[in-house]
């Protein structure tokens, strides 16, 4: 044999394909599909980018936890609704969750401000009917009036009121089902309402602390 020969032997079997195997496959399958979901990725983290620098331009942003916290004046506060003769009412449980989320203690007793949760009502209002006349979807029009009172019972916040709206489908040959639904839903629109409540209790600001800051 050559020595042209055995160079081209040598370089025939540097050059042998090699069998990559089951894992090998796998592998490779795995890192194909990887990329789309890496490109979708990249595409919707420089979307966020480019929604955040147009907000920001716009002098919008995000509201901090901070930002909705209640001032000093109403750091411990009561929570009481008159017209219910429940102990807890589902809103006044509401208010009282909202109010401990925004790191608000909540007394039972005591020479406090006092949240009066006056009325809550729940509406239901006809969206649309079918073609017998009966209706196939409600708006749950739910309002809550409430007040804020100072420890000697002066009027902090005059009677105010909180509304929440949602849509729900009507379905008259599953009346378990609706009942159900719009169950879940006053307790969800009860929660929506104790935020906003809440959110209103954000913005109050003692009369003497508003003197003070006077120009």
């Amino acid at each position: 044999m050559t020595r042209a020969d055995a160079w081209s032997d040598k370089k025939e079997a540097s050059y042998e394909p090699r069998d990559v195997g089951t894992e090998g496959l796998a592998l490779m399958r795995g890192l194909l599909r990887s990329q789309p979901s890496q490109a979708r990725l990249n595409r919707r983290s420089l979307v966020f980018v480019a929604l955040s620098l147009i907000l920001g331009g716009c002098g919008f942003h995000l509201r901090t936890a901070s930002e909705f916290a209640l001032p000093p004046a109403l750091s411990v506060v009561r929570v009481t609704m008159p017209a219910n003769s429940l102990k807890y009412p589902g809103l006044v449980l509401a208010v009282r969750r909202a109010l401990l989320d925004r790191g608000v203690t909540v007394v039972d007793k005591g020479n406090v401000p006092s949240v009066t949760l006056l009325s809550e009502t729940l509406t239901p209002l006809i969206v649309t009917i079918n073609s017998n006349g009966g209706a196939t979807a409600y708006l749950l029009d739910y309002e809550a009036t409430f007040s804020l009172q100072g420890p000697h019972g002066r009027t902090l916040i005059s009677p105010s009121t909180v509304r929440v709206q949602r849509e729900y489908s009507f379905d008259p040959l599953n009346i378990l089902a609706m009942a159900r639904e719009q169950t879940y839903l006053e307790k969800r629109m009860r929660i929506a309402a104790a935020r906003q409540i809440v959110w209103r209790l954000s913005t109050f600001r003692p009369a003497a602390q508003t003197a003070r800051h006077a120009p």
